[in-house]
């Protein structure tokens, strides 16, 4: 079972310390060394590679084809828990692939017969699985080569650079440090942030490293046709808010344990509506916060519940709020209380609040946060406001979070 210290290690991804190095070429060199951020680890993947061959139209051969697909592509164990879904999303690769070809390529092709060849290979990186497919397409006088990434979390959903940022503006920083590298290189074409942002694909067109992210650019976009596709290594610590980081508000483990620390809380208050002063939640607040956070903990549940044993339990609570636990309301998470243990219903509906912090002040062990409440994940396209907060807190370094809860002031 796993204890309190464990669950910081588990907890999702924080940024690594800075250290500014981005490359962009055809055949990019690696980043420098930094300190990696704490992440939950991929599982190992279990897969074979296999290869699918189409032509257009179907009963046609490469001699006699209108346009012919041999794709490289990844079959994952069922085994493995989310390898149903990592098989979906590769064929809804295969899908979206065809979709090109017969709208884009085909329509354009002058080659004899026109091909699309893709190679795949997959690596795992900060508890992402990464599918990357680097295609080539024949279909006009010089074939060229693009590169289409599936990121794909531990359980098998896509995630983009925003998730695995945990910001929602990680596009825009990352856009901007691209920019900032390519500034005065008679290589490139000249390109603002705002350029950069438009040409790039945190969905499909960046894959997640140890130190950081790649980024991938189409030929063309940001430099002549003849550099190819470009490829820019960002380090995680090139990528948080001006308020984050050496001599700020908070260096960056601490970010990234305030922003889990607030997802769970804007979980538990936002139902209600209810703000928190002085550490002191509501029954109601309490149990959301503490089923919510049990299911983080990798303990293995017993009949669909997951035992926590008592002590544990309110010595969590205890640490993130500086009070003893208020009692448990199962109207907002299923608790029972048995046998020394507090046994949280393991099939519970999760929400998906969290808080864009957008200032932050420190005085001591004393940290304000001002921010917005968004509903949706980071790298959700139709997240949404739903209200300001101004958050208050003070370090601990006992709290699995690092910090102890004190106000959470939500204004509608």
């Amino acid at each position: 079972m796993k204890t309190t210290r464990i669950l910081r290690s588990i907890t999702a991804l924080a940024l690594a310390l800075s250290g500014v190095l981005l490359c962009a070429c055809t055949g990019s060199g690696k980043p420098a060394p930094t300190e990696e951020p704490r992440v939950t680890q991929a599982p190992e993947v279990e897969y074979t590679m296999t290869h699918v061959i189409r032509y257009w139209p179907e009963d046609a051969d490469y001699s006699s084809c209108d346009y012919a697909c041999v794709a490289e592509i990844p079959k994952f164990s069922k085994e493995y828990t989310a390898g149903s879904k990592l098989n979906k999303a590769v064929d809804g690769y295969l899908e979206e692939l065809a979709s090109r070809i017969e709208t884009r390529y085909m329509p354009a092709a002058i080659a004899k017969p026109p091909s699309t060849e893709v190679e795949a290979r997959v690596e795992t990186a900060n508890g992402v699985t990464n599918v990357i497919f680097t295609e080539k397409h024949a279909y006009e006088a010089q074939p060229y080569f693009e590169t289409y990434v599936l990121m794909l979390n531990e359980r098998g959903d896509a995630v983009n650079l925003n998730d695995v940022f945990k910001n929602y503006h990680a596009d825009q920083l990352i856009a901007s440090v691209i920019a900032d590298s390519i500034a005065g290189d008679d290589r490139f074409y000249e390109a603002d942030a705002s350029k950069v942002l438009a040409s790039i694909d945190c969905n499909h067109g960046a894959s997640v490293q140890n130190g950081g992210c790649t980024v991938y650019v189409h030929e063309g976009l940001l430099a002549p046709y003849e550099l190819g596709e470009l490829s820019f290594d960002v380090p995680f610590g090139d990528v948080h808010p001006d308020f984050v980081g050496e001599n700020a508000a908070m260096t960056l483990e601490e970010y990234g344990d305030i922003v889990d620390f607030l997802h769970f809380v804007s979980d538990a208050a936002v139902v209600r509506a209810e703000s928190i002063y002085d550490g002191r939640l509501s029954e109601y607040e309490a149990a959301s916060f503490m089923g919510e956070l049990a299911l983080t903990l990798g303990i293995l549940p017993e009949d669909g519940r997951i035992p926590v044993p008592e002590e544990e339990f309110l010595r969590l609570y205890r640490e993130c709020f500086g009070q003893e636990l208020p009692g448990i309301d199962t109207e907002a998470h299923d608790i029972k209380h048995e046998g020394g243990f507090f046994k949280v219903e393991n099939a519970r509906k999760r929400y998906a609040y969290n808080v864009d912090i957008l200032g932050a002040e420190r005085s001591g062990d004393d940290l304000t946060l001002t921010g917005d409440m968004i509903f949706g994940k980071f790298g959700f396209a139709s997240s949404e406001y739903v209200c300001h907060v101004t958050v208050k807190l003070i370090k601990n370094a006992e709290s699995p979070f690092g910090f102890t809860l004190k106000d959470f002031e939500m204004k509608m």
